[in-house]
């Protein structure tokens, strides 16, 4: 340890200088100090500070307190310190060494245990990883208040059990069956639904020759789990089970025969991406956004969670895919993949107790194991990611109700979600990313086409490329289909394919509508999102399509509609939320050209499409408000 001032948060929060404890300060000022410990070396803003001390209660002083506490903070690291609270875009940035924590500390241990494991050293696994359990002077943060440390104690606390569990594992791998199985049945007494524990155990009792007691620990631990989860046991307990009762368990032996031996891993699941783009063109300012997003939440132990919203046609779906792919290493134990048709054609959203029971048998539950309820498969699914580094990929969401049980719980995995709809909730309160995809700009198109049709004849007619773009909207669906037309007449010019698509009579999107492939059918895809509209928000959507261009401003919505602006604001909140519309500066939109035909065919039509279902996705929120969050996500 470098640092001349050290911090502890793996149990009360705590400030060393020099060696001699100083007073860390009030509960409050604690809080604030946990805060930005650990987001150490990245800004934390003062609403932030608030938000997580306060929460929604936080007082009209809470600024002015937390300026007060880290003036004491600074007062108590010194001038001279390696450690310092800097100011940094109206937040503050804490500047400390990586060994200056516990916890970073009580991590590098972890990770030097684990990496003795991987070589069959289990001694020295298990001396680093008691070592590592000796950091904790308690409960993480105890004494903490406001919603951020109550939060981190649980994911801490998480980390601390696994540490403890890894460490019996060891020592069970090890023949130290009586020492262990000691120690295993007062952490289960502590964790009673904890399957692990359990299991460990029983191969414990049963290395020691107690094996009545190993089977009474099953029988306790599968009523507790039917009785208060409603779940069967785990695949794994129930193996260990049969094979006590069969007498078929095999201990486990090491690499010179004797008792004990290396960890088996869990069975990968099968990789159940679809198939990658060959070539994604343009968003690599999006992608370095997913990378940044998965390194925030290895930095501080949280779930990452990136949401891709966008236009139809915009292509969510092609980038979450082809972005999965790039980042499946990172992801080792296997890659999930489920469509929730939000957005199908004809289809009702998937049940998620049907996509749970899915992906339960992915991760080796039988389907007899299955629990009945969603929150209890939910339940299972979380519980089965928590020893897992995996990558789930939720395509077509409905809204942020149909995900809450289909989300990792634990650090380490990640989900990667496209919708047509703003899921507000879902970043309120899981803290997603949210990813808007814009049309490709003019350079972006023209490689797409190129990369589709060949440099070489897109090149020769540099101004038909452009006009079928233009004619496109540089939506990738829209330049898909060209693309594909083009690619099926080698022999056309293109300036006579962009004859073609230019607007009829009728509309801009005749040309765009693929018979028989509703893929690739632009008016199909648009019609979907409009079919997700309230009555008034479609009825201002019909209005807008009489509008002579692809700009408006509030006022021009208004007086189309013939409504008020008051009303017409909210009511464009909602095209925003169902990315039909954008807003460029406050009061100020626009809309894609080809999103605007469609409007005008359904104004002049004189027949109106109703919702396909009642709408329930997230609410916008309201000018000037946090925004709802109405699902309790569950950790």
């Amino acid at each position: 340890m470098n640092a001349d001032i050290q911090f502890s948060v793996l149990g009360p929060v705590r400030l060393h200088k020099q060696g001699l404890e100083e007073a860390a300060g009030q509960p409050r000022q604690c809080a604030v100090l946990a805060s930005l410990l650990l987001r150490a070396g990245r800004p934390v803003s003062l609403s932030r500070l608030v938000e997580d001390v306060w929460g929604d209660e936080a007082p009209l002083s809470a600024i002015g307190s937390v300026r007060t506490y880290v003036y004491r903070l600074r007062r108590a690291l010194g001038e001279r310190s390696d450690s310092s609270v800097d100011l940094v875009d109206g937040g503050y940035l804490l500047h400390i060494q990586p060994d200056a924590v516990d916890l970073n500390r009580f991590k590098e241990t972890t990770a030097k245990a684990r990496e003795a494991r991987s070589t069959g050293d289990l001694a020295a696994a298990s001396n680093l990883l008691s070592k590592g359990l000796e950091m904790w002077k308690g409960e993480a943060l105890a004494g903490v208040p406001g919603p951020f440390a109550g939060q981190q104690r649980s994911v801490l606390g998480e980390l601390r059990l696994a540490c403890a569990e890894d460490q019996l594992a060891c020592e069970v791998e090890r023949g130290r069956y009586a020492e262990a199985a000691a120690e295993l049945s007062a952490l289960l007494v502590e964790h009673p639904l904890r399957e692990r524990v359990c299991a460990l155990l029983m191969t414990a009792l049963y290395g020691a020759g107690r094996q009545s007691e190993a089977l009474t620990i099953y029988h306790t631990t599968s009523h507790l789990l039917r009785q208060r989860l409603g779940v069967s046991p785990s695949l794994e307990l129930q193996q260990v089970h049969e094979r006590i009762l069969s007498g078929r368990f095999q201990l486990p032996k090491d690499t010179n025969g004797s008792a004990g031996g290396r960890h088996t891993a869990s069975p990968r699941p099968r990789a159940q991406l679809p198939a990658a783009l060959p070539h994604l063109v343009g968003r690599e300012k999006e992608q370095e956004q997913v990378e940044q997003l998965i390194a925030d939440a290895e930095a501080s132990s949280s779930v990452a969670v990136c949401v891709v919203g966008g236009a139809a046609g915009i292509g969510k779906t092609a980038f979450a895919t082809t972005v999965a792919h790039r980042l499946a290493e990172r992801f080792p134990d296997g890659q999930l993949f489920a469509d929730l048709h939000g957005e199908g054609p004809g289809a009702e959203p998937r049940d998620p107790a049907g996509i749970l029971a899915d992906f339960l048998q992915s991760l080796e539950v039988r389907p007899e194991a299955v629990p009945e309820t969603t929150q209890a498969r939910g339940l299972m699914f979380r519980d089965l990611l928590a020893k897992r580094r995996m990558l789930i990929v939720l395509d077509n969401a409905w809204n942020a109700d149909q995900l809450k049980h289909l989300l990792p719980g634990s650090p380490g995995s990640m989900a990667l979600i496209t919708s047509r709809m703003q899921l507000h909730a879902l970043v309120a309160g899981y803290q997603a990313l949210p990813l808007t995809l814009l049309p490709l700009s003019q350079a972006d198109a023209r490689s797409f086409l190129a990369r589709r049709l060949g440099a070489a004849r897109t090149d020769a007619e540099p101004e038909a490329v452009d006009r079928i773009i233009h004619l496109a909207g540089r939506l990738p669906l829209a330049l898909a289909n060209v693309a594909a037309r083009a690619a099926y007449r080698p022999q056309t010019p293109l300036a006579s394919l962009a004859d073609e698509y230019a607007p009829s009579e009728h509309s801009a999107l005749d040309a765009f509508t693929s018979d028989g492939d509703p893929v690739l059918d632009v008016r199909a895809s648009i019609a979907r999102s409009y079919r997700l509209l309230d009555p008034e928000a479609a009825s201002l959507f019909r209005a807008l399509g009489a509008w002579p261009g692809h700009v408006f401003a509030t006022s021009d919505a208004a007086s189309t509609a013939a409504q008020s602006e008051q009303r017409v604001r909210q009511t464009l909140s909602r095209l925003i939320h169902a990315h039909l519309v954008s807003e460029i500066v406050p009061g100020k939109y626009n809309w894609n050209r080809l999103v605007a035909a469609y409007a005008a065919e359904q104004a002049g039509s004189g027949m109106h499409e109703a919702p396909d279902r009642a709408v329930s996705h997230d609410p916008p929120p309201a000018s000037g408000s946090a925004p709802a969050v109405p699902v309790d996500f569950p950790r």
